[in-house]
């Protein structure tokens, strides 16, 4: 399936502007924490590599990190990987992004040659944030191999099973 390549009307000063443009969120904005910690990123250096963002357990990371994702990728046309430890939570991210926050996104999961053409000419496109499990794309044939930013949810959980590897 051939796509054009579609434009974003505007560009947000930082990915907390962007969710309240999302005319399919369920909430009214994001909460004074998570605006800070995404205004703080977007006043980061573009070029600025391994960047670390903390927040306590239930403060809303994985609402911060697709946003980051969305806002990367509208405003400077990248391919952007989020990463989850398994399967289960991958679903359950691709769910809260399309449902609770208004954002579309593109599932990766299980072999390559079962990844949807639709959802592969997405990410290739930087139509959508591809979403996938870390094994997606620490492995030695990964489909990731041009991503131009990767973002790791739950990244204590990514240290085992990477240095599993080495």
């Amino acid at each position: 399936a051939f796509k054009s390549a579609s434009s974003d009307i505007s560009i947000h000063e930082s990915p907390d502007k962007l969710f309240r443009d999302l005319t399919r969120r369920k909430y009214p904005d994001v909460l004074p924490h998570q605006a800070e910690m995404m205004q703080a990123y977007a006043g980061l250096p573009n070029d600025m590599q391994d960047v670390a963002l903390q927040l306590p357990t239930g403060s809303g990371k994985t609402l911060v990190g697709l946003l980051i994702a969305e806002w990367r990728r509208r405003k400077y046309r990248e391919r952007v990987v989020f990463l989850c430890p398994t399967k289960q939570l991958v679903h359950q991210v691709v769910n809260q992004a399309e449902e609770k926050y208004g954002l579309s996104v593109a599932t990766f999961v299980g072999k390559q040659s079962n990844y949807q053409p639709t959802a592969k000419a997405d990410y290739q496109q930087a139509e959508k944030i591809a979403v996938t499990t870390y094994s997606g794309l620490f492995n030695t044939n990964s489909y990731f191999d041009n991503a131009d930013v990767i973002i790791v949810d739950d990244a204590h959980a990514a240290e085992n099973y990477i240095a599993g590897h080495w």
